[in-house]
């Protein structure tokens, strides 16, 4: 399979479409050139692994909006590389606030 065949395939187009809206987060919140570099990195991974997610996610957050099935995957992965930081963010401190609470938990008895 080439670049291009790779690129065409469902696969392809959501990280494509993760690095767009990973490159529109970049821009729109521009805070120097290691942030950029590390927000496009990180939403453009998160978009890739989590874009089926990423249409229910955005239907959720804005109402119901019909989104031809073709267009689900691209969509998804966009939305995903825009918030791709914010997510990854809420999941560490989901892990850090659990892992204190066993913590606090094994320290009591």
């Amino acid at each position: 399979m080439t670049l291009w065949e790779w690129i065409a395939s469902g696969k392809g187009e959501m990280a494509l479409a993760g690095a767009a809206g990973s490159a529109v987060s970049v821009v729109m919140e521009w805070t120097g050139i290691l942030s950029g570099i590390r927000r496009f990195a990180v939403g453009t991974v998160t978009a890739f692994f989590m874009a089926p997610v990423g249409l229910p996610v955005f239907q959720w957050s804005l109402g119901h909006i019909d989104v031809p099935v073709e267009q689900a995957a691209g969509v998804g992965g966009f939305v995903l590389g825009i918030g791709g930081v914010i997510i990854v963010e809420i999941i560490l401190k989901a892990f850090r606030i659990r892992s204190a609470e066993l913590r606090s938990r094994a320290d009591d008895e």
